[in-house]
């Protein structure tokens, strides 16, 4: 039997949750049974990445959120290289791939990797958004959420065929935790007796820095040796730096890091202070990495973190019960080692090898039906 052609389109400008998730699923499909291809809607480090995966990719880029342009040529594409099925990631893909799929007569899949409200800075795009979406859903073949919260969320808003598999993390390689520890904290200036909060997330609304940095500005009247670290990079930049500088906390904010987990034993304690959040999976990378967590309990975090077994889970905004939950874990050692060895038993449950076997099966159930 002749393998399946699968047709992944997204973004790709940054690098960030989904791509990652995208990559590692491409990475992880038995070539045998699928043949893969990637379209990606704007010029980024993304496409390269994938190709180095040995993925036939092409990049045809949008102009603007809402741009229709590219979408003939995706479709000449798609159709030279026989596609029997288009899988998308995002709502600019999700808009060319369902219209694209359905102009192939192909069934067409997506994956929901964040709330789409909230994944805009301006209220009207998200509107707009959403209300693409709301036309476009009913076209796709099916559904995948990384959370049990999307899941819900999509299906509010006409989602059908909906199955939740949550995001795979594969084992990180850390280089001895004492010597990147000490490597990072030289490398960025960070005093080797510093209390160092840290976090990783794109600089955007939705990821709540603004919160963190208010919660670090209390927590440093009573921990003078506190020092916050903000690893990524996104439109928030300027108006972060000016408030930690406003802040008068010592800081450190490092741009965008390729592989921002192999800073994570740099940190003495990870927060994720996300007003919206699919799944987390940095999350599972703070686990990994023995660092224990204070996050919002929004999304799909509280099925990744349970409450007061692999973390504290703060009301998403709360920025006195964030410093709470921080003063909690830096004031009881036990308490923060009893996190970190439930965080380290917890990530294992999240297996690439489930993602890609589950998705694959979604895949086949698709086909099936439609061959």
């Amino acid at each position: 039997m002749k393998p399946y052609k699968i047709l992944h389109i997204i973004g790709g400008g940054e690098i960030g949750g989904a791509e990652q998730h995208v990559l590692t699923l491409l990475n992880g499909i038995d070539r045998t049974r699928f043949t893969l291809h990637l379209a990606c809607l704007t010029y980024g480090p993304f496409a390269e990445l994938a190709r180095k995966s040995k993925i036939s990719t092409r990049t045809f880029p949008m102009r603007f959120s809402f741009d229709l342009s590219p979408i003939l040529s995706i479709i000449r594409w798609a159709r030279q290289e026989g596609i029997n099925l288009v899988h998308t990631h995002g709502s600019r893909a999700n808009l060319l791939g369902r219209l694209g799929a359905r102009w192939l007569g192909v069934p067409s899949l997506t994956t929901v990797h964040s709330s789409l409200a909230h994944d805009y800075l301006s209220p009207w795009s998200a509107r707009i958004a959403l209300g693409l979406d709301r036309l476009t859903l009913p076209l796709t073949s099916g559904t995948i959420t990384v959370s049990e919260y999307l899941a819900t969320e999509v299906a509010s808003r006409g989602g059908r065929n909906i199955e939740t598999i949550y995001n795979g993390q594969a084992p990180i390689l850390l280089n001895e935790s004492l010597a990147s520890r000490q490597q990072f904290r030289l490398q960025w200036g960070i005093p080797a007796d510093a209390l160092v909060l840290g976090t990783i997330g794109r600089l955007h609304p939705t990821k709540g820095q603004t919160y963190l940095i208010k919660a670090a500005t209390h927590l440093y009247s009573t921990f003078p040796n506190l020092h916050l670290l903000l690893i990524g990079d996104g439109p928030l930049r300027g108006d972060l730096e000016y408030q930690l500088k406003q802040s008068k906390i010592p800081h450190t904010l490092t741009g965008y890091l390729p592989q921002a987990y192999e800073a994570l034993p740099a940190m003495d304690l990870f927060a994720l202070p996300s007003v919206s959040e699919g799944m987390g999976l940095v999350l599972l990378e703070a686990m990994q990495a023995g660092i224990p967590i204070v996050a919002s309990s929004v999304g799909g975090i509280p099925e990744v973190v349970r409450a007061g077994i692999d973390g504290l889970l703060v009301p998403p905004g709360d920025v006195a019960g964030f410093g709470d939950a921080c003063s909690k874990i830096i004031d009881n050692p036990n308490l923060a080692k009893s996190l970190i060895s439930s965080g380290l038993n917890r990530w294992t449950k999240f297996s690439i090898a489930s993602m890609v076997r589950e998705t694959e099966q979604v895949y086949i159930r698709i086909l099936t039906k439609t061959t």
